[in-house]
């Protein structure tokens, strides 16, 4: 049995699609995290690059958006049902 936490049923099988996602979130912060695994790390300079001749840093920022909005999705639904009772 798994339980992904923000007050939500205990999820009993890895297929499902919150696992699934959360797991990707995982994976893709690692993958992040190693050292020297972007150009980035060794050129400095390049954050100051335009996104849009940057696909690297679209992909980055797509991505910030997607997972703050789902983490925050889910501590919002338990935020209202507190503020509720």
């Amino acid at each position: 049995m798994l339980s992904f936490g923000y007050d939500h049923p205990t999820i009993s099988s890895t297929d499902h699609p919150t696992v699934r996602e959360i797991n990707t979130f995982a994976e893709i912060g690692a993958e992040y995290a190693l050292p020297g695994n972007y150009l980035v790390d060794f050129f400095p300079w390049m954050k100051y690059i335009p996104s849009s001749i940057a696909k690297w840093k679209r992909v980055a920022e797509e991505r910030q958006k997607k997972y703050s909005a789902m983490f925050e999705a889910m501590f919002c639904e338990v935020e209202d049902r507190i503020v509720r009772v």
